[in-house]
């Protein structure tokens, strides 16, 4: 937490656009760098509302600046025709607005919040597929409204995930919509319980990154928004996670690397701890002796890749990935010592509140 406060933006936002290498991730434009910096920053606000919440200061003052930086920044938009790295950016600021919402910390900043929520979920409508999912390119395509050719299985999940808090504050979105974005879900998922990266390798369900060790990190956000929406049954989210603990060396193999989908089974270190967030999510959801024996292991992972400098990193991608891993690990980190807490206070009953 105090590397993430300590790192924070003059102006509340968190990350920068600066790297120490010769060669980056593929950007578009440089408008991607509006949509790192802000879905980067509505990570690490979600990060602090835990500690802010159990009234440290220091939390709750960069919180503030955070808030109102969220608050006043313009919309991250489309960097080219194939490319939209926005969609994370709209992702995580419905879920940050939401909980802000939901948790009234920062009363002052309600109606401002409730435009955010509104204006970012405004975006996600205009970014959904024409197969019902969500990407964040379209190659070869460039439409207003994107193919769907490269909708992937896990943004698509994040979204889903992200609407739910917002219907959680009492905003909703269309039922269609929400509709077809789980049937593509149900679409990619693959008999061996993986899912398909994406629309365009839907039919390469032998390629070994849509295989199970290849597709653990990204395979339990998709597990979590199918099992709440009432499609995926509580044995199927155990056994994601099991595979998660079975097969997790070669997703650890990929953190860190500097180039994308080098490791075994074409893992990338950009989805270790997104991946993890989410696992912690299912994991709450499930029933002892399962809750707690996989709670304990992912406390262990996540509190043994910290950096000595007090961060998290997965991927040096320009000045973004030790604030959002940071924010992300935090974040896995809350959740799990809120799972052990009910153990400990002989309370079983997991939050489902999202």
């Amino acid at each position: 937490m105090a590397w993430l406060i300590a790192n924070q933006n003059g102006d509340g936002s968190w990350g920068s656009f600066e790297s120490a290498r010769p060669g980056e991730i593929y950007l578009g434009t440089v408008a991607s760098h509006r949509a790192f910096r802000d879905a980067t920053s509505a990570l690490a606000t979600m990060a602090l509302m835990p500690a802010a919440a159990r009234g440290d200061r220091e939390a709750l003052a960069s919180l503030e600046r955070a808030v109102a930086y969220l608050v006043a920044t313009p919309p991250s938009l489309r960097a080219t025709g194939d490319t939209f790295y926005n969609v994370w950016t709209h992702t995580y600021m419905v879920q940050a607005a939401a909980r802000l919402l939901e948790s009234s910390l920062v009363p002052a900043r309600r109606g401002q919040l409730q435009a955010l929520l509104a204006r970012e979920l405004d975006l996600l409508r205009r970014t959904q597929a024409a197969d019902g999912g969500w990407g964040y390119y379209d190659f070869d395509h460039g439409a207003a409204t994107p193919s769907g050719d490269q909708t992937t299985s896990f943004n698509t999940a994040s979204v889903l995930l992200a609407l739910r808090d917002a219907a959680a504050v009492g905003v909703s979105f269309e039922p269609s919509r929400i509709g077809d974005a789980i049937a593509v879900l149900e679409r990619l998922r693959l008999p061996s319980g993986a899912y398909a990266y994406g629309t365009y390798a839907q039919f390469r369900p032998a390629a070994n990154f849509n295989m199970v060790p290849g597709s653990i990190g990204r395979s339990q956000p998709c597990n979590l928004a199918l099992h709440r929406a009432g499609r995926l049954s509580s044995g199927l989210l155990l056994e994601g996670l099991e595979a998660l603990r079975r097969d997790h060396r070669y997703l650890q193999i990929g953190q860190g690397r500097p180039r994308p989908h080098e490791a075994y089974y074409q893992t990338s270190g950009y989805y270790y701890f997104y991946g993890h967030y989410y696992a912690a999510e299912g994991i709450a959801l499930l029933d002892d002796p399962e809750r707690h024996d996989l709670n304990d292991w992912m406390l262990g992972v996540i509190a043994g890749v910290q950096n000595p400098d007090g961060s998290w990193l997965d991927f040096p991608m320009y000045g973004y990935g030790k604030p959002y891993g940071t924010a992300y690990a935090l974040m896995t980190l809350e959740r799990c010592l809120e799972t052990a807490s009910e153990r400990s206070t002989g309370s079983e009953d997991a939050d489902d509140s999202r």
